[in-house]
């Protein structure tokens, strides 16, 4: 009897003190349980300015203001080596849900060219927030009038065409020239800024540019002569189409959000959602409608054809390059 009354106090200590403890560590569980407790960063791989910047931003803001998620966003420009710093930086990233990207097809043609051993399958792709129409275009220098005379004097001799290599802008004209028996040469020029000046000067002829950039420089000099569309656009519908030129291969440049991989899918849902949702506000959708952006969410799952279509196809019209 003297041993069991001896023992039910220290059982009862024992009890007592981790009840204390667990009601002292119940605030930090629910706190590393509320996702998001801070900022989020968002990697954009270029210099503040550009249209992946502008959107990251408005959609950042949008977030914000809407209260979607309840925290606030803060870009982090990361621009060099064709979006390559920027990109790899996200990869390297702790997969918690502080770290986010927003970036283009440039994913896959970047790993397709050896400048990175990696490609959109080392991230959690969160969705498109839309995506804008690109096609070829020429400047006031150039003696091209439309894609039939580009064509013919190709023969002759290659057309300059400025470039940033190992991007979107490299790939898709290479896998037009392949289908369509055009000879280019391209020139490494850089951004799309550094390739409208050119085009302008005279140094080289042709550039992959959006339907905004055409439109915004119109007066420039710029102008359509080919788009990689399925329908002529009914802004410009006099330009034909990739597909009325016999060739299957659409591109427009998709704006994808991105985290690291190994991202806890509660976290990805959360994101996507919010994502979603700002870019369905009406604001976000007339200011993106307003820059020649055509505002649509599609979730990873629905892009990830375009990705590997891309893929498909540059990487023996590479390998084969790279024979010669």
């Amino acid at each position: 009897m003297r041993k069991n009354a001896n023992l039910r106090p220290v059982h009862a200590y024992w009890i007592h003190s981790i009840l204390l403890l667990g009601f002292a560590l119940a605030p930090i569980f629910s706190l590393k349980a509320a996702y998001p407790d801070r900022p989020i960063k968002i990697i954009v791989p270029t210099d503040p300015g550009g249209s992946m910047d502008v959107v990251a931003r408005t959609i950042g803001r949008a977030i914000e203001e809407s209260e979607l998620l309840a925290t606030k966003f803060i870009i982090v420009n990361q621009p060099g080596a064709g979006g390559t710093m920027g990109t790899r930086r996200l990869r390297d990233a702790k997969a918690d849900g502080y770290t986010i990207g927003l970036w283009h097809q440039g994913l896959v043609t970047s790993k397709a060219m050896g400048i990175v051993d990696y490609d959109h399958t080392a991230f959690e792709i969160l969705g498109s927030s839309g995506y804008s129409e690109v096609g070829i275009g020429t400047g006031p220098h150039s003696g091209t009038a439309t894609f039939a005379d580009l064509q013919e004097r190709s023969k002759d001799k290659p057309i300059k065409f400025a470039t940033n290599i190992g991007l979107p802008v490299h790939i898709v004209p290479m896998i037009l020239a392949q289908e369509l028996d055009v000879d280019f040469q391209f020139i490494q020029v850089g951004g799309g800024s550094q390739r409208l000046s050119s085009i302008i000067g005279g140094h080289t002829e042709l550039a992959i540019f959006s339907t905004l950039d055409f439109s915004n420089f119109l007066e420039a000099g710029i102008r359509p002569v080919l788009f990689f569309t399925q329908e002529r656009l009914t802004t410009y519908p006099d330009i034909p189409t990739t597909r009325e030129l016999g060739l299957e291969f659409q591109y427009n440049t998709l704006y994808i959000w991105l985290a690291p991989k190994g991202l806890p899918a509660t976290v990805k849902d959360l994101l996507a959602t919010a994502l979603q949702n700002a870019v369905e506000t009406k604001p976000v959708t007339e200011y993106l409608e307003n820059l020649g952006l055509i505002p649509q969410f599609q979730h990873g799952s629905e892009i990830e054809p375009a990705l590997n279509d891309i893929q498909d196809r540059a990487l023996p019209l590479l390998e084969l390059m790279r024979k010669r």
